[in-house]
C-alpha cells in the first residue's frame, strides 16, 4: 500500500517540475521576443516609391528591368524646317438657314411659273372680248372688263412671285456670297449636293484685320485637337464674326464636322520657315484638357511635360517651347507612365486629376 502512495506522489512532483520548467521557458522566450513556435513570421512586403517631386517636376522612377516588361521605348528627337504659318479662327456654318432661303425660292419659282400659265390663259381671253367687244359690242362691256381684270391680277401676281424670288437671292449674297448663291439656286449644281448630303461643311474663318496676308486659296484647319483636314477657298463671307474686327471668308472642307464647331485655321505665310520640334502623336497624352509628353531625364527617369504651343499635323504635333531638340521622348507607354503617377498612394484621394475636383 505504501509503495502505490510513493509511486503516485512520484507521478505528481515529476508533472509539477515539467509545468513549472515550461512556465519558465516561454516566460525566456517572451522576455527575449522570440516567435513563438508553430507560428508563421509575417514579413511585410516592401514596395517600390516610383513617384516623387524634383525641383517642383514630377518624376517616375522605372529601373531598365520594369522598362522592358512594359514596352517603354523612347526616341531622340530633332528639329524641322517647315513653313511658316499664322493662325486664324473660325466656325462650322449651320446650313439651316441657306436651305430655307432654298425652299423659299423654289416654292416662289412655283409660283411664277403658275402665274406665267394663267397670264397666258387670261390673256386670250382677254384679247378675244376686246375683239367681240370692238366689233359692234358682241360681248358685253362687264365681260370685257372682267377678262382685263383677270389678266391684270395675273400680270400682277407673277410681278410680285418675281419680285419675291429676287429678293431672296439678295438675301442669300448678303449672307453666304455670290458663288454660294449660284450654287444654291442651281437645281443641279454637283457643289450644293455635296452639302446637302453632308459631304462637305462651309466654314467662316476670320483673319484680324492686322493680318498682313490675303485668303489663301488652300489652308489646313483642324478640329477638337485633331489632325489636320484641307479646306478650300468658296469666296470672301459678307457676314463677320462680331468678336474678330478683320475680314471673314468660307470655306469647305469634306470632313462631316457638326455645326457650330469651333475651328482653328492654319494659314502659310509666303517665303518665311520656322525650326520646331515634331512630337509623334503616339507620345502624346492628354491629361487636365491638354497633351502632355514623358521626357527621360535619366535612364531610368522620367518627366511629364506640357505641351503648350503646339500646331497638329498629320501623324502628331508641331511644338514650339517645352522640349528642345536632342531630348528623349517616351514613344510607347506614355499612358502606362500616366497611369503610375496617378496611382493613389495609400492615405491619399484615389482621384487626382483635376476634372475630379
Amino acid at each position: 500500500m505504501n509503495s502505490r502512495h510513493k509511486s503516485r506522489r512520484f507521478i505528481l512532483v515529476a508533472l509539477t517540475i515539467g509545468l513549472t520548467i515550461t512556465a519558465i521557458l516561454a516566460l525566456i522566450c517572451y522576455k527575449n521576443g522570440l516567435p513563438d513556435i508553430g507560428q508563421a513570421t509575417l514579413i511585410p512586403a516592401v514596395v517600390p516609391q516610383r513617384v516623387s517631386i524634383v525641383n517642383g517636376l514630377t518624376i517616375i522612377t522605372l529601373d531598365t528591368a520594369t522598362q522592358v516588361q512594359s514596352g517603354l521605348r523612347v526616341e531622340s528627337l530633332s528639329s524641322i524646317s517647315h513653313h511658316a504659318e499664322t493662325t486664324a479662327y473660325g466656325t462650322v456654318l449651320d446650313l439651316q438657314h441657306l436651305l430655307d432661303l432654298r425652299t423659299r425660292f423654289m416654292s416662289t419659282q412655283a409660283d411664277v411659273v403658275a402665274a406665267k400659265t394663267a397670264i397666258a390663259v387670261s390673256r386670250q381671253e382677254y384679247e378675244r372680248n376686246h375683239i367681240l367687244y370692238q366689233d359692234n359690242q358682241n360681248v358685253s362691256l362687264k365681260t370685257y372688263q372682267a377678262a382685263q381684270a383677270a389678266y391684270l391680277a395675273d400680270q400682277a401676281k407673277m410681278s410680285l412671285a418675281q419680285r419675291i424670288s429676287e429678293n431672296i437671292r439678295g438675301a442669300a449674297r448678303q449672307q453666304f456670297g455670290e458663288p454660294l448663291g449660284h450654287w444654291m439656286f442651281d437645281p443641279h449644281s454637283s457643289q450644293f449636293e455635296k452639302l446637302l448630303n453632308r459631304r462637305e461643311v462651309l466654314l467662316r474663318i476670320s483673319l484680324h484685320a492686322s493680318d498682313p496676308i490675303q485668303a489663301p486659296d488652300t489652308i489646313q484647319i483642324a478640329a477638337n485637337n485633331t489632325q489636320r483636314l484641307s479646306a478650300y477657298l468658296v469666296s470672301p463671307s459678307p457676314q463677320n464674326d462680331p468678336a474678330i474686327q478683320g475680314n471673314a471668308f468660307i470655306y469647305r472642307t469634306a470632313a462631316p464636322i457638326a455645326a457650330g464647331t469651333n475651328i482653328v485655321a492654319y494659314l502659310p505665310m509666303s517665303g518665311e520657315t520656322t525650326e520646331d520640334i515634331f512630337i509623334p502623336a503616339r507620345a502624346i497624352v492628354w491629361y487636365g484638357g491638354q497633351p502632355w509628353a514623358y521626357v527621360q531625364t535619366a535612364p531610368d527617369r522620367f518627366a511629364r511635360r506640357p505641351i503648350a504651343q503646339h500646331a497638329p499635323l498629320d501623324g502628331g504635333f508641331f511644338v514650339g517651347e517645352g522640349i528642345k531638340a536632342g531630348e528623349r521622348v517616351v514613344v510607347s507607354g506614355a499612358q502606362l507612365l500616366l497611369s503610375e503617377e496617378l496611382r493613389p498612394s495609400p492615405g491619399s484621394p484615389a482621384c487626382k486629376d483635376p476634372e475630379c475636383d
